[in-house]
């Protein structure tokens, strides 16, 4: 084994995740640590796995793995100056050098979304690492692919143009699919009836390309059916905005083009 000790530091979605992952492939997780102790009962509960509010046990480790908001990692970093093992963070904006002040550092990034209630497997989930040495790298990714098939390197610049481009095709998604839930809602529809349009969607655009997969009444530049639409949303301001922020996008993306 790579890491004979493996620590998380962490009680949020990432860390539940990490821990449930690591257990579900027979390697159990060292200890957590919690920073609130009123938080320790239940994550005891939740992952059955021995949960710390010192760094003592964390030192004795041999890999920590900390998944803390972005901004809290240089301050978990100031209690891992003297760690012998490998630090790594989860985050997909912070640069690995905000954890230089420790010997062995690194990052160990998921573009993934991750829930405390879901079990998810990263068996085919890409997991993005690095690590400031050679000998590291090629420990971290043992590690890592006892975990997925994906295991990728990935420096500090192209993790930020991938966790950019996440926050497009996931979070941004998932914004649009809750206006739609909110419009069929208002109607007394289900955002269901959207499953089977959404599914093909993904499977086109993953197939042949999301640009050749796009159709709708701006693609095609059906503007009486644009115009019906922003009148459906006139006592939706805030909604009618993003409509048109990216009706005219695509209006000026596709129509101009085939004018030509």
């Amino acid at each position: 084994m790579q890491f004979g000790k493996i620590a998380i530091i962490g009680a949020g979605n990432t860390a539940y995740t990490l821990c449930k992952v690591l257990k579900s492939k027979g390697i159990e997780p060292f200890c957590i640590y919690v920073r609130n102790p009123e938080k320790a009962e239940k994550v005891r509960a939740d992952l059955d796995v021995e949960v710390v509010f010192s760094y003592e046990k964390v030192l004795e480790s041999d890999l920590a793995i900390v998944a803390v908001k972005d901004d809290a990692i240089s301050e978990v970093a100031a209690y891992l100056i003297d760690y012998k093992g490998l630090v790594v963070h989860t985050s997909g904006t912070k640069s690995s050098e905000v954890l230089n002040r420790i010997e062995r550092y690194g990052v160990f990034y998921l573009p993934y979304t991750m829930s405390k209630e879901r079990n998810i497997s990263f068996d085919d989930v890409p997991l993005l690492i690095y690590a400031n040495s050679p000998e590291d790298m090629i420990r971290l990714n043992g590690f890592a692919e006892q975990l997925s098939s994906k295991v990728q390197y990935c420096d500090d610049e192209q993790r930020k143009v991938i966790h950019l481009a996440a926050v497009y095709v996931s979070n941004f998604t998932n914004v649009m699919l809750g206006i739609g839930d909110k419009l069929l809602e208002e109607n007394g529809l289900s955002l269901d009836l959207m499953r089977p349009l959404v599914m093909e969607m993904m499977k086109k655009s993953f197939e042949i390309s999301p640009e050749k997969a796009l159709t709708g009444p701006a693609r095609r530049g059906d503007i009486q059916t644009i115009l019906d639409h922003e009148e459906m949303l006139v006592n939706s301001p805030k909604e009618l905005e993003i409509y048109k922020v990216l009706t005219n996008y695509i209006l000026e993306k596709y129509q101009k083009n085939e004018k030509l």
